[in-house]
């Protein structure tokens, strides 16, 4: 699954005794012989699990070189991560959120692979997307090679699209592309049918509130961080004038239901919400629903530019990972991207230009639909206190959307304290 439960900022800070000490971890990995086997950690506790673990077993069978893949909850994933790499025992090779990579490469616990990919003639960097490969980048190298992305996309059902005459010249549900297509689009697909003056069926939904406000504000040219990461940008007129405008969809237009006491994505499920904003992660959810008739689609323009949410799982080794071990893993993580279509199949979408050409991906069409979108794939700021401020928007945004306080009030707040967190050494 693409989503992940963050844990305490603060056991990092066993990384930083880690770093100060010069790096004096137990080496992470195993012994220095070809029979030995990889150790693969990752918290793909869902479907994706099961598919992984089929390419794993594939790779097993085709090289001999055998995998002890570890799967575990992402809720106490980085917790172990963290202490692994500190103390020793760490995988071989493991998942790194990209919103994660620079809160740990400030320690220097990866194994950059920038030798090991200019040793690899046959490996080519121009084949993945620039936006999502610079993800993996700290500093100038490359700690962390993208298996996937999981932008964010539309959702939405194609029986009450029908149902509404929401539909092509060719009768197909028709998604929304623009701001007064999506207003349009939701006002016919909310209803009162019992007439008690609450709607019965929604026609949007906010679900995650964090990324679908990520989506907006950036399609407003809005930010967090600025570009140098040192100051809070997320007051400022287009984050501001953003979250308004996420306000104005529950308030002021009434399409959308306040997010507190209704489960967005539950009602998009059984049908009581026409159009929601959510992963491709959650592809499989969808899919388990029995009767639900969905398509996907790109996410509408709110705003100027065409921007949406994405996250990425990065493929990374630890520092002390010994020449021999990590030429033998780089073959391993080599054939998890080159086999990123199978990955695709369980709910995910490549990074490399070659694979989404492929006849056999445009048959995902949700992934395929999702895919149009990774050129303007935008992340959480690359900033090692990532984690640490989060908090603090994630507060500012439910408040504003519970109309609690205005936007421009809750986001002030929230920048004064990030501020402050950036402030400190």
């Amino acid at each position: 699954m693409g989503r992940l439960v963050v844990k305490s900022p603060f056991l990092l800070a066993i990384l930083v005794s880690l770093a100060l000490l010069g790096g004096c971890s137990s080496p992470g990995g195993l012994p220095d012989n070809a029979e030995a086997e990889i150790r693969f950690w990752n918290g793909f506790t869902g479907p994706d699990g099961a598919t992984m673990e089929r390419i794993v077993k594939q790779f097993e069978r085709e090289t001999g070189i055998r995998v002890k893949m570890q799967i575990i909850p992402w809720a106490t994933y980085y917790d172990k991560l963290i202490l692994s790499l500190a103390y020793g025992g760490a995988p071989d090779v493991f998942i790194c959120h990209a919103n994660r990579i620079a809160e740990f490469a400030r320690y220097g616990v990866f194994r950059p692979f920038d030798d090991l990919i200019a040793s690899d003639p046959q490996f080519d960097v121009s084949d993945f997307l620039p936006n999502i490969w610079k993800a993996g980048q700290y500093e100038g190298r490359q700690v962390g090679l993208p298996l996937d992305c999981h932008p964010q996309g539309l959702y939405y059902n194609l029986k009450l699209f029908r149902e509404a005459g929401i539909v092509d010249a060719q009768g197909n549900p028709k998604p929304p592309q623009t701001w007064q297509e999506f207003l349009e689009t939701a006002r016919r697909l909310t209803k009162d049918t019992d007439g008690d003056g609450r709607p019965d069926q929604w026609g949007f939904a906010f679900t995650w509130l964090r990324t679908n406000w990520i989506t907006f504000i950036s399609q407003h040219g809005g930010s967090i961080l600025s570009a140098d990461l040192k100051r809070a940008t997320l007051a400022e007129p287009p984050a501001v004038e953003a979250t308004q405008q996420m306000c104005d969809i529950i308030y002021r237009y009434r399409v959308a239901p306040k997010p507190e006491g209704f489960d967005s994505w539950m009602g998009f499920r059984q049908g009581r919400v026409a159009m929601a904003i959510e992963g491709i992660y959650m592809l499989s959810s969808l899919e388990e629903q029995k009767g639900l008739q969905f398509a996907g689609a790109p996410v509408p323009s709110f705003g100027p530019k065409r921007a949406v949410w994405g996250g990425s799982h990065m493929l990374c080794m630890p520092k002390d990972i010994s020449p021999q071990r990590a030429a033998v893993v780089w073959k391993f993580i080599r054939y998890l991207s080159d086999h990123s279509l199978d990955w695709a199949a369980g709910g995910q979408v490549p990074v490399r230009k070659s694979i989404l050409k492929q006849p056999r991906f445009r048959q995902m069409r949700v992934q395929y639909a999702f895919a149009q979108q990774l050129p303007y794939v935008v992340f959480e700021p690359a900033s090692h206190k990532s984690t640490e401020i989060m908090p603090f928007y994630d507060a500012a945004i439910e408040a504003a959307l519970l109309g609690i306080k205005s936007p421009q009030d809750a986001l002030n707040e929230a920048a004064r304290r990030i501020q402050q967190v950036l402030d400190r050494p």
